[in-house]
């Protein structure tokens, strides 16, 4: 990656860093039993898809050839309800399992990581407001991700502690 990027090429390499995320999420999902896990990923994919989108948006603005549309961010809220829903109904799935949730939940975790510091940088170089705004956004959403995926890690490996954390709920009848 050149040190001096053009608001374009970043951009070009949001959209791919996008669709590696996506097909990261799409892998994963195929390759665990874990509904739970599996939902997840799926959602995650959606969310990488619906960023193609707003990138792709921010390049035809740049190009001159379209209005910015309004990047329309799902709230914590949303996404907690989202997740709700999954936890509520998450039960194991039979079959082998190709890929380790917990892994795989540790790989997206980087990729996450990965993908914040970058819009992160690139909020901070970009020479158009525009760009500028939409990777601000772009870097929360990333970050709502992350604090998703750390919070499903939690819920998969330490599932005691998560529900202390989570309801205040005493496990030993306390």
């Amino acid at each position: 990656m050149p040190e001096q990027m053009t608001d374009r090429e970043r951009v070009e390499f949001a959209l791919k860093t996008e669709s590696d995320g996506s097909g990261f999420y799409d892998l994963a999902k195929k390759q665990t039993n874990h509904k739970l896990a599996r939902a997840a990923f799926e959602l995650l994919s959606r969310e990488e898809m619906r960023h193609i989108e707003i990138i792709r948006a921010l390049g035809k603005h740049l190009d001159g050839d379209a209005a910015l549309p309004g990047a329309d961010s799902p709230t914590m809220a949303d996404l907690h309800s989202t997740l709700k829903t999954i936890y509520g109904t998450a039960i194991e799935g039979a079959g082998e399992e190709r890929m380790d949730p917990a892994e795989a939940y540790e790989k997206a975790i980087g990729l996450e990581k990965k993908i914040s510091a970058l819009y992160f940088q690139y909020a901070s170089d970009c020479e158009s407001d525009e760009a500028r705004r939409l990777f601000e956004v772009l870097y929360k959403e990333e970050q709502r991700h992350l604090g998703l995926l750390e919070d499903m890690l939690a819920y998969l490996t330490k599932p005691d502690q998560w529900f202390i954390d989570k309801d205040g709920v005493m496990l030993d009848g306390g």
